[in-house]
C-alpha cells in the first residue's frame, strides 16, 4: 500500500528542511557583498532571491489559515510580521534571514503533521502577489508551495554554479535512506 498524502507532505516538508539547510550552509561561505551581488537573475541578488522564497512560504502558510481555520501552528503571529510584503526584504541581514528559514521550515513540518488529511480536497479563495482573488484546492497549493521552493533553489545553484562553488543541494540518496 502507498503512502498517505499526509506522510508525502510530510516527506516533502522534511526534505525542504534539508535542503534549505545544505543551501544555507553554501551561502554562508559567501561575502554579503557576493549574497548582495547583481547577478541578472529574476530577483537581481541571492539574498533578494531567498528572501523572496522564505516571503512566499509566509504568505502561503496565511492563506491556508482558510482551509484549517482552528490550526494552532497558523496562529502563531511569527509566521505572519506586520512588515510581511512582497515590495521589500524580510531581513537584509542573511543571519536573521537564515533563522526565519529555520522556523519558517519547522513550522511547515509542524503544519503538515497538524493538518488534517481531510482538509485536502478544501477549496478556499486567496489574494495572489497582484492582488487578484484566486481559488485553490488545498492539496494542490501544498503542492505548488514545495515545487516554487524547488524551482526557486534551482536558481541559486544555477548562480553557484557560476561562481564555481559545489554546491550539490540535496542531490543525494541519504534523505532516501533516512527514517522518520
Amino acid at each position: 500500500m502507498g503512502k498517505h498524502r499526509k506522510e508525502v507532505f510530510l516527506d516533502l516538508a522534511r526534505y525542504n528542511l534539508r535542503a534549505n539547510g545544505e543551501l544555507y550552509n553554501v551561502l554562508a561561505t559567501l561575502t554579503d557583498k557576493a549574497r548582495h551581488r547583481e547577478t541578472g537573475s529574476w530577483f537581481g541578488s541571492v539574498h533578494r532571491l531567498i528572501n523572496h522564497i522564505v516571503i512566499a512560504d509566509m504568505f502561503w502558510l496565511k492563506r491556508f489559515r482558510a482551509i484549517y481555520p482552528e490550526s494552532r501552528v497558523l496562529a502563531d503571529t511569527r509566521l505572519i510580521p506586520d512588515d510581511l510584503s512582497w515590495s521589500h526584504a524580510l531581513r537584509d541581514d542573511f543571519d536573521e534571514l537564515r533563522g526565519e528559514r529555520g522556523y519558517v521550515d519547522d513550522r511547515l513540518i509542524d503544519w503538515f503533521e497538524e493538518c488534517p488529511e481531510e482538509r485536502y480536497e478544501v477549496r478556499f479563495e486567496y489574494v495572489d502577489s497582484a492582488g487578484g482573488t484566486r481559488h485553490a484546492v488545498a492539496s494542490k497549493a501544498f503542492e505548488f508551495l514545495f515545487v516554487h521552493q524547488i524551482h526557486h533553489r534551482g536558481q541559486v545553484s544555477q548562480i553557484l554554479d557560476e561562481l564555481g562553488l559545489p554546491n550539490n543541494i540535496a542531490d543525494n540518496g541519504a534523505f532516501l535512506e533516512a527514517t522518520h
